[in-house]
């Protein structure tokens, strides 16, 4: 039996496709080993949302060949999509395959030779057939309910390297979620590139709200977790689907990438502040706890000072759980990455520290909302500090003695304490 290793960068979609394939090949007969045990077969699953990704993925597989240089090497992801023949010349790389490829794997490792299999994922209309019945090393799973993005942000390359949004059938998504079920997994997180826009390529047409519906009718999954919402698409009906069942997690990821309007516009987002203002005040009135997380990019080319200050007051003023900060780096194929003048890299390092400063006041003041209460934690594993850790409905992290429960549980935990960025509680009783 030949050892595989499988190592993922970049977003949920990546890391839902990247169990997919290994469920391909333990089921052909592969032992999965640590990356650094340094496999007879390694596959990155790449990204390549920045030049810096990329510079890390060339890097992994220079890696791979120092851990075993009679490895072969498989590279697929978005910056295989992307940059196929660069990353075939690249010493030990033996294929090159591209995101819809994921699917073929096993057959595609029957080829003899090097080979580079990376389709026109632009026209392409289905989402690769890959599922999965467990998620390794993971309490909490993720199905992959979308593929690409209609969006074309002047920053982004993501939409050539997923193709257009594409959605994935509502019967496929439930035995997907049914299954993880069956396998003991009591959270289930709808993951994608653009989910907000789930079932507008159907005839009829549906929506992420529609989706949900149904997987609480059809599914007896414990709870569900969205992944990341464009503000635009966080409507009325998602709203309220979500506050209506205690099995849907208060829990928003919103990117918003800037607090200034102008800054927006050149961005190619489609709201402005205001709207999204609306969009959080919607939420907090609907569900009064709810955890709103959001994302931000410094230094954006030509943003002022006075451009940085909207932003930080703009988010100052909004009542979110957490930020995801990035200085920008230029992607080479974007409109922003010819952009001028560009943002001096240490400003937008200045920049970004900033925000992730305010960040972190946001997340103590959200937490400390929580000091007496109960939550519902789904274990994971155990801290550094010997304490069971696990993730609660609003997507906060408690940690807690726990001698009589296991990972994957879920239990009643009263919050006692805040220790930096972690809840602690006490364990009440396990959730059936």
């Amino acid at each position: 039996m030949e050892s595989v290793s499988i190592i993922t960068l970049g977003c949920k979609a990546n890391q839902f496709e990247s169990a997919a394939m290994e469920a391909l090949l333990t089921e052909r007969g592969y032992t999965v080993v640590p990356f650094e045990q340094g496999a007879e077969l390694a596959i990155i699953n790449t990204c390549t949302v920045t030049a810096a990704t990329d510079a890390q993925s060339r890097k992994l597989i220079r890696r791979a060949r120092r851990l075993n240089p009679a490895c072969r090497i498989i590279v697929t992801g978005c910056y295989a999509q992307i940059q196929p023949e660069g990353i075939a010349q690249l010493p030990g790389v033996l294929h090159v395959i591209g995101n819809m490829e994921k699917q073929h794997l096993v057959d595609i490792l029957k080829a003899q030779g090097p080979c580079v299999q990376v389709g026109d994922i632009g026209s392409e209309h289905n989402c690769p057939d890959l599922t999965i019945a467990s998620f390794s090393e993971h309490s909490r799973a993720f199905v992959q309910i979308q593929s690409g993005c209609d969006a074309f942000c002047s920053y982004c390359i993501i939409p050539y390297a997923r193709g257009r949004s594409r959605s994935v059938a509502v019967d496929a998504v439930v035995d997907q979620v049914n299954a993880l079920v069956a396998g003991g997994y009591r959270e289930v997180v709808l993951t994608g590139i653009h989910i907000g826009n789930y079932g507008h390529d159907f005839t009829p047409a549906m929506t992420l709200a529609d989706l949900l519906t149904i997987l609480l009718e059809k599914t007896a999954v414990q709870r569900l977790r969205l992944g990341s919402v464009e503000p635009q698409e966080v409507t009325t009906a998602l709203i309220d689907r979500v506050q209506s069942s205690p099995r849907i997690c208060p829990h928003f990821h919103i990117p918003l990438q800037s607090g200034s309007d102008t800054v927006l516009q050149r961005m190619n987002r489609r709201y402005t502040t205001a709207d999204f203002r609306q969009t959080i005040d919607q939420l907090c009135q609907r569900i009064p706890q709810v955890s709103i997380g959001i994302d931000l990019i410094s230094g954006f080319p030509a943003e002022s000072d006075d451009e940085h200050r909207q932003t930080v007051d703009f988010v100052a003023s909004l009542p979110v759980h957490y930020l995801h900060v990035f200085p920008f780096s230029a992607r080479p194929g974007t409109p922003a990455a010819t952009m001028t003048p560009q943002v001096n890299g240490a400003t937008a390092k200045d920049r970004a520290a900033e925000l992730r400063q305010l960040g972190a006041d946001k997340t103590k003041a959200y937490a400390r909302r929580f000091l007496g209460q109960h939550l519902d934690v789904v274990l994971e594993n155990r801290a550094k500090n010997g304490l069971w850790q696990g993730t609660s409905a609003e997507y906060l992290t408690v940690q807690l003695e726990n001698e009589s429960h296991s990972a994957g549980e879920v239990v009643d935990v009263c919050v006692t304490g805040i220790a930096g960025k972690n809840l602690l509680g006490r364990l009440v009783e396990a959730k059936k």
